[in-house]
């Protein structure tokens, strides 16, 4: 029964592909959007083994079940996150750090197709608070769907699209909204009787967005190492490389766009006591390498989040 629960717990904290893959990282990930969108466009500005369906993934954090598996699932959860970070403002020098709370209220679902063909959707509601910088306050709705094939010696396939939608809880109004559709591939290996796992590989997004300023192609390589300490506490490695390529010609570079770099690494640890509720807690460090624009930067964020949620 443990090298079963090992094999679910791991699979739902470890994979990465349709969404950033950590909790950390989406933390650093919606940062960055709360920043880029509040600070420019609003100024004006343009320049700024994954078993089924024992998991699902969501932007910040993992959902786990230890529940046999069936044809399909939904599962309706709530949760509250909170971190620190060392550059609220994502400056490239005189860093201030910050407090920010995150209030997620959604739901995951999914349907197995077939033995290797999978279907997922989702949606959540979230409120992101600023202790000392209300102005990057934010209320987002973001909506998911993907589909993914198993392939032999555990590759796996993967597509979908993610959609986002920002509003200022100051101004209430909308400031920016994004369509990003995706596709990847990943391969993953299981050691020492499944405790020990280990996963790499590859997505590419094409990220549609408004103000069009934004819009962007994405690259993204990434690797990660975990180990199940008990049959419900997991920890996590994972490393992430990211490049952005955007579409927008800033009239001073007609030739050159704009380009991130964006190096990351994170560690999480997470457990759960009950099949209804589970602790994270993470951290993070990055440094983005612009090119064509004035903010590089180096990041570090620190927290925990709990979540309460129903698989039926």
């Amino acid at each position: 029964m443990k090298m079963i629960q090992w094999r679910y717990l791991m699979a739902a904290v470890f994979c990465a592909g349709a969404v950033p893959f950590l909790s950390a990282q989406a933390g650093r990930d919606a940062q960055v959007q709360t920043h880029e969108i509040q600070k420019d466009v609003l100024h004006g500005k343009t320049d700024k083994d994954f078993g089924w369906p024992e998991d699902e993934e969501d932007e910040f954090g993992k959902i786990l079940s230890l529940k046999p598996a069936k044809r399909w699932y939904v599962t309706p959860y709530a949760s509250a996150q909170g971190y620190w970070t060392s550059n609220a403002l994502l400056a490239n020098n005189g860093e201030k750090g910050d407090t920010v709370f995150v209030e997620t209220q959604g739901f995951n679902s999914g349907y197995r197709l077939t033995d290797d063909w999978n279907v997922q959707a989702g949606y959540n509601y979230q409120l992101t608070r600023y202790d000392e910088n209300p102005s990057l306050d934010v209320d987002t709705h973001n909506a998911n769907f993907l589909t993914s094939y198993q392939l032999p010696w555990d590759f796996r396939l993967m597509a979908g699209v993610n959609g986002a939608w920002l509003n200022s809880p100051d101004q209430k109004v909308e400031i920016y909204r994004e369509c990003d559709p995706f596709a990847g591939v990943q391969q993953s290996h299981t050691y020492l009787d499944g405790k020990l796992y280990w996963y790499y590989g590859y997505q590419f997004d094409k990220k549609y967005t408004h103000p069009v300023g934004f819009e962007r192609m994405e690259h993204t390589v990434y690797t990660g190492v975990s180990y199940a300490w008990l049959a419900n506490l997991v920890s996590q490695l994972g490393l992430r490389q990211n490049w952005q390529f955007y579409d927008y010609r800033p009239p001073s570079e007609p030739v050159n766009g704009r380009q991130e770099w964006v190096s990351s690494v994170a560690l999480q640890t997470v457990w759960q006591p009950t099949p209804w509720m589970q602790v994270t807690a993470f951290g993070l460090a990055a440094y983005d390498n612009s090119i064509n624009a004035t903010r590089d930067y180096k990041l570090a964020n620190c927290g925990g989040e709990i979540r309460f949620f129903w698989k039926f």
